[in-house]
């Protein structure tokens, strides 16, 4: 029933369990903003694949989810050591004071340049908060390449919308055309007629006003054709441009109609969601959040080494100073523990209430995700009984006209009752266009609803 939408959503970015599936998802992205080709004819499909690599939408979604993934990155690096080389030049010169008579002056004049260069090693041998701050970053990272997964839906289903809504501006050119063909063959009937004379000048007069306003109606359905076209080449993140061919319009059929329950497509769509999947990750990152303002009360210990070689050639205003160019290092443990600091409360009372707020945030979203599921649901179950009510309308009417068209080629129906079928017949062409637009569009509603694609 959905296979057509289902089909061309990106997948890879809607499951994501682990660090590595969300690296997967934003492993790359086209640096070209794809074009559209003049002479193919687009699908679905092809459509929103083009729109999930030119929209601008996705792109920002992609920045966004790189971005703390690699946040998450730099937290990992936390358990791994700090090395640096450092190298030093100085020259200085000072003042110290000397006993007499060794100094005449009680005091000696020292320049002492120094050239250093060694290598700095920090190592955290223990800190509690470190796990903690990865934990929350790490569930931060797969929330965001969650919410890009629901952006590619997103743009996946404004593409299906304005396919369909394109669709439906196609089918009603269509129906205008078709309709301006009635028109005129009526016109054609009415003005044999006359010129026979079995029927009034007014009778004539009537239909052809009928072509006229067919006409009408003709030019202002090829300007909503265009515009729909207009404005799905914008949505797709392309330059805006009414020359673009679209595929047919899937035909729905009766075996297309709902074979799930509501309430399976609502327990999917809490698995499958990734808006909702991220929310359950933004909790778990809350959470972690308060093991780490916990964890600030804990000591943390760390190592420092350096190791190097150090070249100083002194001089004094009095007496002989030596030379030095020697290996130097130093090494040791730094433990650190915060017996009192006044904010440590407040960091774990604001880590809980961001938990907390992230818990109803996830209710809300759940509750907002069955409400759509079934909104979904209920306009596409009404969707396929208006688009069967609309075909029986379609049917009745256009017997209906072609019984009073040949009643009054025999003179036995007025041409008024022609004119009032063939009007009832245009709003049976154009109500069967927008059935199953309509259609369309509640089938991809309830797709986008539920996260996935629905199987029959």
């Amino acid at each position: 029933m959905l296979s057509s939408f289902a089909a061309a959503q990106q997948t890879t970015c809607t499951r994501i369990l682990t660090m590595r599936d969300a690296q997967r998802c934003t492993a790359s992205i086209p640096d070209k903003t794809p074009e559209l080709l003049p002479d193919h004819v687009y699908s679905l499909p092809e459509l929103i694949d083009l729109a999930e690599n030119a929209n601008p939408e996705t792109r920002i979604a992609w920045a966004a989810a790189r971005a703390q993934l690699e946040r998450a990155g730099v937290e990992r690096a936390a358990y791994l050591p700090v090395l640096a080389f450092a190298a030093q030049g100085s020259d200085v010169r000072a003042i110290v004071p000397f006993p007499q008579p060794i100094a005449p002056r009680g005091y000696v004049t020292v320049e002492q340049p120094i050239a250093k260069a060694q290598l700095e090693l920090e190592y955290a041998l223990l800190d509690f908060r470190r796990g903690a701050r990865f934990d929350a970053s790490r569930d931060a990272a797969l929330a965001s390449t969650l919410r890009l997964g629901r952006t590619h839906q997103q743009v996946a289903y404004n593409t299906a919308t304005l396919f369909a809504k394109a669709q439906l501006e196609n089918g009603r050119l269509e129906a205008a055309k078709t309709i301006l063909h009635t028109a005129e063959t009526l016109a054609e009937n009415a003005q044999s007629q006359f010129d026979n004379g079995r029927t009034t000048l007014p009778d004539l007069q009537n239909a052809q006003a009928g072509v006229a306003e067919a006409r009408f109606a003709l030019v202002s359905a090829e300007g909503s054709a265009k515009k729909s076209r207009l404005a799905l080449t914008e949505a797709l993140g392309v330059e805006p441009t009414t020359d673009i061919l679209l595929a047919a319009q899937h035909q729905f059929t009766p075996e297309d109609e709902l074979a799930p329950k509501v309430d399976d497509l609502i327990h999917a769509a809490w698995k499958q969601r990734p808006d909702l999947l991220a929310r359950a990750d933004d909790l778990k990152s809350a959470q972690a959040n308060i093991e780490s303002a916990h964890a600030a009360y804990l000591p943390a210990v760390k190592l420092a080494a350096t190791g190097g070689q150090t070249a100083t050639w002194p001089s004094a205003d009095w007496g002989q100073l030596g030379y030095a160019n020697v290996s130097t290092w130093s090494a040791a443990v730094n433990l650190r523990w915060e017996i009192f600091n006044g904010a440590r409360s407040h960091e774990v009372a604001a880590a809980r209430a961001e938990a907390r707020s992230a818990s109803e945030e996830q209710r809300a979203q759940q509750d907002r995700v069955t409400r759509e599921v079934w909104q979904a649901y209920v306009d596409l179950q009404t969707a396929f009984e208006q688009q069967r009510a609309a075909k029986a309308f379609l049917d009745s009417t256009q017997t209906s006209y072609d019984s009073s068209l040949e009643a009054y080629q025999y003179g036995v129906r007025s041409l008024v009752d022609v004119v009032q079928a063939e009007r009832q017949l245009a709003q049976a062409r154009l109500a069967s266009v927008d059935a199953e637009a309509q259609l369309s569009l509640s089938a991809a509603a309830l797709t986008f609803a539920t996260g996935a694609g629905v199987q029959p």
